[in-house]
């Protein structure tokens, strides 16, 4: 399951058990590996920059900020801004809340996994990673249910400035990107 992944960033820290229950009703949908992966718990990879998340507890979400290209669209992991990591179409679909976007980042897992999560290049043209270990070492490591949110939010205007960031509650500020600009489509 991903080796290169977890050789290169270790395993998932602040680790939490997701109940067998939860992910029954996503048995049929994910992918084995993908399935193991987020069998192990909610943690975080990366250095705090990548969170596999329960799925089950991010439906809800998803359906208030995201409009699917089909059926279903689950959410299996997030980034540190907030960003959603989606299995949808046999394929990773990223949701960028901040810029009001998606996009087909990987048609297969294990090339998602351990090639581009590993590849500087990848990182630092198709992710905020970089960005990431910078605010990271002003604000702080993040907990569970935080992300750093952009205080006004860049659709309204903010900039996208490090000093513009803050720590803020991750559902919370989900919830409020998806009713002040809508679903990403």
């Amino acid at each position: 399951m991903f080796a290169k992944f977890i050789e290169t960033y270790g395993a998932g820290a602040d680790v939490k058990n997701i109940p067998s229950g939860d992910l029954d009703g996503f048995r049929d949908v994910l992918p084995a590996e993908l399935l193991e992966l987020v069998a192990l718990g909610e943690g975080s990879y990366m250095n705090g920059f990548l969170w596999i998340v329960n799925p089950a507890e991010y439906r809800q979400l998803v359906n208030e900020i995201y409009l699917p290209v089909s059926h279903p669209s689950v959410c299996f992991a997030r980034d540190a801004f907030g960003c959603l990591y989606l299995w949808e179409d046999n394929s990773v679909v990223y949701i960028d809340i901040n810029y009001s976007k998606q996009e087909v980042v990987g048609r297969k897992l294990n090339v998602f996994f351990d090639l581009k999560l590993t590849d500087n290049s990848f990182l630092e043209k198709k992710t905020s990673y970089k960005k990431y270990l910078d605010v990271k070492s002003k604000l702080g490591p993040l907990s569970i249910d935080e992300c750093y949110g952009y205080i006004t939010l860049l659709g309204l205007g903010g900039f996208d400035k490090p000093e513009n960031l803050n720590k803020v509650k991750l559902k919370e500020y989900l919830s409020i990107v998806a009713q002040a600009l809508g679903k990403i489509q």
